[in-house]
């Protein structure tokens, strides 16, 4: 009896111990299935906002999509994945670019995508490239078009010249590329970005020695200029000082010109009325003269006139006389007294005289 007890106590506790561990295992993958990222043993799943769901059953796409929630799936048997329909930046790191010289750079290229949020263009898309599409439609188009690019220049042009084309031609070429698959309307590249060439430790020093040669080049050609424009404003200065100079100086003497010219033309002023006061004084004098001879002509031939001229000079010469005066005498006066009274009297009626016929005529 002890013994019979004993194994039954020994099979109860075996039987315990393996049932707490089958509830043990069952417990687990009932946690795994809730906390899983594919939630294939779980039939509620959640689909992300910016995203549309698209389900496999048995490997095949299902035409159903749906929106952003929670959703249910028949568990083992569906899987669900999120397809992002918003914009995104895939990006490829250390892709190669090797030189016509065998030197090589490495660059980090994103590219920013999206896919159109339609039914039949994420069915389309998914269905032809799988969930993964960006794979076959961008990563793996990338590093051929960036070695095709780089082969046809040497290092120092890609790092240094040429490396800001890269991206408009890959976005030429990414484009064209989902053209070619028919997808131009489902899925849009709107930009290729690349980060800066990375190099090795002794190239990257190369270059930047290279650099630092092409800023001391540089710095001394902006100094030349420098001087240059210092030289070529003072010159300008100059030559707008001299230019000053010069119109000061014709300025000057145009005042002075014109001073002269003035100075001049008041001179011939002058002498004009000069001249002009002469040739009246001389007409003046010329007229008088005239007007003289004309008088002396009349005179001449007037005989009342030399008598006037003796009875001037008998005055002028008037002496008294005792006596007869001799009938021959100038101063015979045809019975006039013999004084100066009567000669005096005997003058000015005869000058009246020969004035009253002077005026009339």
């Amino acid at each position: 009896m002890p013994n019979t007890t004993t194994k039954t106590t020994t099979l109860t506790i075996s039987l315990s111990l393996t049932l707490t561990l089958i509830i043990t295992i069952l417990y687990t993958i009932v946690l795994m299935a809730l906390f899983s990222s594919s939630n294939a043993f779980f039939p509620i799943h959640k689909c992300e906002q910016g995203n549309r769901c698209v389900y496999y059953r048995g490997g095949s796409l299902l035409e159903n999509l749906s929106e952003p929630g929670y959703r249910v799936k028949i568990p083992f048997i569906t899987d669900h994945h999120n397809i992002q329909i918003t914009w995104q930046t895939d990006t490829l790191k250390h892709v190669i670019c090797g030189s016509s010289q065998g030197g090589q750079a490495y660059l980090d290229i994103g590219v920013v995508n999206k896919m159109t949020s339609s039914n039949e263009c994420i069915i389309k898309v998914v269905g032809e490239h799988t969930v993964h599409y960006d794979k076959p439609l961008i990563f793996d188009y990338i590093p051929s078009e960036v070695a095709q690019f780089c082969k046809n220049y040497t290092l120092d042009d890609i790092v240094i010249r040429e490396f800001d084309k890269l991206d408009e031609v890959l976005l030429g070429k990414l484009r064209d590329n989902i053209e070619s698959y028919g997808l131009s309307d489902c899925l849009e590249i709107k930009k290729v970005r690349i980060n800066i060439p990375k190099l090795n430790p002794d190239m990257r020093q190369r270059f930047e020695s290279i650099e630092n040669e092409q800023k001391a080049k540089e710095l001394a050609v902006r100094q030349k200029e420098t001087e240059r424009v210092k030289l070529e404003t003072q010159l300008q200065k100059e030559l707008m000082e001299k230019d000053r100079q010069k119109k000061t100086n014709e300025i000057e003497m145009d005042i002075q010109l014109s001073k002269a010219k003035a100075v001049a033309d008041n001179k011939k002023i002058q002498d004009q009325m000069h001249l002009n006061t002469k040739q009246m004084e001389a007409e003046a004098e010329r007229f008088r003269l005239e007007k003289l001879a004309e008088g002396y002509s009349y005179l001449f031939e007037n005989p009342d006139s030399s008598r006037l001229e003796e009875l001037k000079t008998a005055y002028n010469n008037a002496k008294i006389v005792i006596g007869d005066i001799p009938n021959t005498s100038i101063f015979n006066f045809d019975n006039m007294e013999p004084s100066k009274i009567a000669a005096t009297r005997a003058y000015n009626m005869f000058e009246t005289e020969i004035n009253k016929t002077y005026h009339s005529e």
